[in-house]
């Protein structure tokens, strides 16, 4: 007897209930949905197939369906057997994916497959956050396959086996020749491992290198600014009402300097995300579009007057890469030209120089710079974490730019160091 069932999803139902296919492994079963419904009353729970009534819709279409399935998984799970191939829910399921929408030859080769799961990434749910993959993730994702297509020109043809020890090498190389810094390099080799894990998912390799020890996510730490409040107070201070564009950049990075939001977050703040509260404070409560943590957020004087300038709402959302371009020029305009050292490595070579400060401001640096000014201005670490979303307290002690002298100069300011200690 067939070891293939058929079921209703909901017998008792009074309209058209989908029909799943059953299949019992060995401490397993796989439910698949074949894409037809039924009336309950037109299935023959007997025979798992459509009652031979004049009322029943599709009826010999559906058990020919039916029929056919059960023959098809059958063969299926018996050359498995015979052949001595693993059989799994895994298995299974990617052999009915496949009768319903067989896979390409295209489809199968490296871009091939790269190019679908893009397309798949484009609806699919993180199941680490339970929200769609970010559109960040997505650029990311499609940047490097455009690298990886130069590569392929330049060095030799791509395939999942390619995807080796020595390819990482030989890729590591080719991107310091072409000036890449250090993290971007590390940023593509991030991609490649997530493209490859996906790939043995789907069973479309079994070369796991890329699991390699030596097969590593190059990485340094950058030297990112964060500006103080005095710093941001004079950039609130500029009359840019002649620069309207530089105003509302200016305005947006100041609301994300004041509540930590990423620029995904404070550039799409809605009136509905900001709750007067009964004592005449205001409060921000947004859910987060990156991880999806919810937080609430009191507001800094400083955003709840930009704000009223915009009449209650916040103002209009611009291109990050807009904000980026404009704040610098605002940081100019405020002066900020103190001079950083900046450190990178690019080409694998380390470069160092100095650059005015200005320069260096960008959409996250309103995010660490709340971090950073909450911490010293005594904020409790924990309080900061619940908006900034930092898993861990190293981690964000990792991300915030404080000297040893500030940690001793807010540490000197607890009453332990003023012998006013219980």
């Amino acid at each position: 007897m067939s070891n293939v069932r058929f079921t209703l999803r909901n017998p008792k139902s009074d309209s058209e209930t989908p029909i799943f296919l059953v299949y019992r492994l060995k401490g397993a079963k796989l439910v698949y949905p074949i894409g037809v419904k039924v009336l309950p009353d037109h299935w023959k729970p007997e025979t798992q197939r459509v009652r031979n009534v004049a009322a029943a819709k599709n009826k010999l279409s559906i058990n020919t369906l039916l029929n056919d399935l059960e023959n098809k998984v059958s063969s299926f799970v018996d050359s498995c057997i015979v052949d001595g191939l693993p059989l799994s829910k895994t298995s299974l399921k990617k052999f009915l994916d496949n009768y319903f929408a067989p896979v390409n030859e295209k489809e199968k080769s490296f871009f091939g497959f790269i190019d679908k799961l893009l397309e798949s990434y484009e609806v699919k749910i993180n199941p680490s956050t339970g929200r769609p993959i970010t559109k960040g993730t997505i650029k990311s994702l499609k940047g490097t396959k455009a690298v990886l297509q130069l590569f392929e020109a330049a060095k030799y043809r791509l395939s999942f086996e390619a995807i080796t020890l020595d390819f990482y090498y030989d890729f590591v190389a080719w991107c310091n020749t072409k000036n890449y810094a250090t993290n971007n390099t590390g940023k593509h080799i991030k991609n490649i491992k997530t493209f490859m894990g996906e790939a043995i998912e789907q069973e479309l390799t079994t070369n796991l290198a890329f699991r390699s020890k030596r097969f590593i996510v190059l990485k340094e730490e950058v030297d990112n600014i964060y500006l103080t409040i005095p710093e941001l107070k004079k950039m609130y201070k500029l009359d840019l009402s002649g620069k309207p564009q530089h105003e509302r950049a200016r305005d947006l990075f100041l609301i994300g300097a004041f509540t930590g939001l990423r620029v995904s977050d404070f550039n799409d703040i809605k009136q509905q995300h900001i709750i007067k509260q009964l004592n005449g404070g205001y409060r921000l409560r947004i859910e987060t579009q990156k991880t999806g943590h919810k937080v609430v957020i009191p507001l800094h004087p400083i955003v709840v007057e930009i704000l009223d300038k915009y009449k209650g709402l916040p103002p209009q959302k611009m291109a990050d890469q807009t904000i980026n371009y404009k704040i610098k020029d605002v940081g100019e305009m405020a002066e900020l030209t103190e001079l950083e050292n900046v450190s990178k490595s690019k080409g694998g070579l380390k470069v160092s120089k100095q650059v005015p400060k200005y320069q260096l401001i960008k959409t996250h640096t309103a995010r660490r710079s709340f971090c950073t000014n909450a911490y010293l201005s005594g904020v409790p670490v924990i309080d900061i974490m619940a908006i900034s979303t930092h898993k861990t307290e190293s981690s964000f002690m990792r991300y915030i730019k404080v000297t040893k002298e500030q940690q001793a100069d807010r540490m000197a300011a607890h009453p332990f160091f003023q012998d006013k200690a219980m």
